[in-house]
């Protein structure tokens, strides 16, 4: 993808309404406002929440967020320009149930409070190892 596609995907996901794209500063900061909060902020119910660890361009996300109404999906990426496809999607549909996250996964656990996450999957690990 050229950067110039690059870089308007990344305008574009500031104005939907179902992408998050914390700084890290407000990460680790300790003031994420909707660590704990997920339900009953993003979402505004108290679904399960399932996320989707790397989910690349989304797609996976936002079938189960199809399949499964009663829960509520979060497609994990550091990759915003990638999941922009399925924020997109999900927008299209009106999809409620569905959002993205744009951080890295090491910061994981400064974006949900303990016991706020139901499941998570990882469909599509990299086999390669890196340090």
């Amino acid at each position: 993808m050229g950067s110039k596609n690059k870089l308007k995907r990344f305008k574009e996901n500031e104005t939907f309404a179902n992408v998050v794209q914390p700084s890290r500063e407000e990460l680790t900061a300790g003031n994420f406002s909707l660590k704990g909060n997920w339900g009953s902020k993003f979402f505004e119910n108290n679904q399960p929440i399932v996320l989707e660890l790397g989910c690349g361009k989304g797609e996976y996300t936002v079938n189960l967020a199809r399949k499964y109404p009663d829960k509520n999906f979060i497609g994990v990426d550091i990759k915003g320009a990638r999941f922009w496809r399925g924020a997109k999607t999900a927008l299209e549909e009106n999809l409620k149930n569905v959002g993205f996250l744009r951080t890295q996964i090491e910061l994981i656990d400064i974006c949900f409070a303990e016991e706020e996450v139901d499941e998570i999957w990882i469909t599509f690990p990299d086999p390669q190892i890196k340090y």
